[in-house]
Formats: structure tokens, C-alpha cells, sequence
């Protein structure tokens, strides 16, 4: 008998954070209010507070199906430009 519900992905391992990593969106060095994007799995700053003065990288909610929380980088949400894209994406031709 199968489950309604689709199977849940694989659970990754934690991206390790040395003292010289830095956030993927801003750059800037890591401090302690940082997650790590569900997407790209790279660090990212989160202000887990709304009386937090850390930068603010990135989203967080709650997953529906499967009640749990969700984070993303805004380079992954698409709110800024990926920085490792060499170029822009072709243009489609003219009708």
C-alpha cells in the first residue's frame, strides 16, 4: 500500500562553517545568527528575531505538507542576483 503523501527528500548534512566562511549573498563575514539554504546548501545571515541588528540574507517558513521549517537564500528565492552566473541568461529572439 502506498502512501498518499509523496516521500519526504533525503536529509543532507550540515554544511561545516569555518571561521573564514563567508555568507553567499552579502559576503560578509558569518556570525552566529546564520542558516544554511535548503537549495544550495551554502550559509546564509537569518535573523531568527525582530529585535535582532544582524543582516537579513535570506527567508524562512513553514513547509505545509510536511510541518517543518524551510529556509533560502534570497539568491535561491531570486531577490538578488546570483553572483556566480558569468552572464545573463539568453534573450529570447524577437516575433
Amino acid at each position: 500500500m502506498t502512501s498518499p503523501h509523496p516521500a519526504r527528500p533525503p536529509r543532507r548534512e550540515p554544511v561545516e562553517v569555518g571561521a573564514a566562511a563567508a555568507c553567499r549573498v552579502c559576503n560578509q563575514p558569518l556570525t552566529d545568527e546564520i542558516e544554511t539554504c535548503n537549495n544550495c546548501d551554502h550559509p546564509f545571515h537569518l535573523r531568527k528575531r525582530e529585535d535582532s541588528t544582524a543582516p537579513d540574507c535570506g527567508e524562512v517558513w513553514i513547509n505545509e505538507q510536511f510541518l517543518a521549517l524551510e529556509f533560502a537564500c534570497y539568491i535561491c528565492v531570486g531577490r538578488v542576483p546570483d553572483p556566480d552566473k558569468k552572464s545573463e541568461p539568453p534573450v529570447a529572439p524577437s516575433h
